[in-house]
């Protein structure tokens, strides 16, 4: 590997975690970004259109072949060996064009088929997304009081950066910070994020699996989910647990803040409750999957009657 070399999947994430972050800043006006989008379809030829139904009319008039031999030459003699050569081999070119248009017709129907049943597709998701929206802007208001002890502890003395993924106003990472530990938060919400920049503390705006996403391997020290953990749906919790082990060095701490199944859905978590896909966990949820991905001496830690906290290390390679 070169001085040379540049990763282009660490850097591609790291120019979508920019965009999104001048994105949630408001550096783009509303609606710019559909403007460029509808710019680029309307002046790029169709086969690089984004507008799939002009790129399937244009597949549709290439359809047919054209067997005609073009015979027209400059040159006498070589225009009667093409018109010689015109009438030997007609007849295949005939029948290799009759092969390879109603091979394309099949293939253009067939897509026109998969595109309906795309669009119905979209309406559905779309619904989804609709509803996920909707719940990504319901505040994850916690007590971080009650597992403020209990995370402190667990990362003293931790190396490296530590990483609080949706660390809300940020009074559990000025904790950590207060303590010593290098630590900085992520939060999706602007808004909630700007209460905890207003502490002077460094927090990105962004998503949580995004930013893990774009951080090196085995380049935290430790890693505190906080609030995504009883909003994710089961599968985006599995991945976010997949990255916390690429993410973590050998022998980093992570660290779960965790409601009880129990209290869920009470009190300040109604709404999020009604509105989000996930849950809580029950701690032996915890108990059966971290091991799966590589994490050793899991532990739990009762935070009152409403909450829990779970650390683990990540096991040495």
């Amino acid at each position: 590997m070169t001085d040379d070399y540049v990763d282009i999947h660490k850097l591609a994430a790291e120019i979508e975690a920019e965009v999104r972050a001048r994105r949630a800043a408001g550096e783009y006006p509303p609606g710019f970004e559909r403007e460029l989008d509808r710019l680029f379809d309307r002046f790029a030829p169709a086969e690089v259109s984004n507008d799939f139904d002009a790129a399937l009319e244009r597949s549709e008039d290439l359809v047919i072949v054209d067997p005609v031999i073009p015979i027209a030459s400059r040159s006498p003699v070589l225009g009667v060996v093409k018109r010689v050569m015109s009438k030997l081999i007609g007849w295949y070119h005939v029948w290799l064009a009759q092969q390879i248009s109603a091979l394309a017709t099949a293939i253009n129907t067939a897509l026109r088929l998969l595109g309906g049943r795309v669009v119905d597709l979209e309406h559905v998701t779309g619904d989804v997304a609709r509803a996920r929206g909707v719940g990504a802007r319901i505040p994850a208001r916690r007590d971080d009081g009650a597992w403020q002890a209990s995370v402190t502890n667990a990362l003293h003395g931790c190396a490296g950066r530590i990483a609080l993924v949706e660390c809300g106003e940020g009074l559990l990472l000025g904790s950590l910070v207060t303590a010593g530990l290098d630590a900085y938060g992520v939060e999706p919400r602007a808004a909630v994020a700007d209460t905890a920049l207003a502490r002077g503390l460094e927090v990105r705006i962004d998503d949580g699996a995004a930013h893990l996403h774009g951080v090196g391997a085995a380049a935290l020290g430790g890693l505190v989910l906080r609030g995504v953990v009883e909003r994710a749906p089961l599968g985006e919790l599995l991945l976010l647990i997949d990255s916390a082990a690429a993410k973590l060095a050998p022998g980093g701490q992570l660290v779960v803040c965790s409601l009880r199944r129990e209290s869920w859905g009470r009190d300040a978590t109604a709404a999020e409750a009604d509105l989000v896909a996930g849950h809580p966990l029950h701690p032996d949820t915890w108990d059966a999957l971290l091991p799966e991905h590589g994490f050793v001496e899991i532990q739990f830690h009762s935070a009152g009657a409403d909450a829990y906290v779970v650390t683990a290390t990540r096991a040495d390679e």
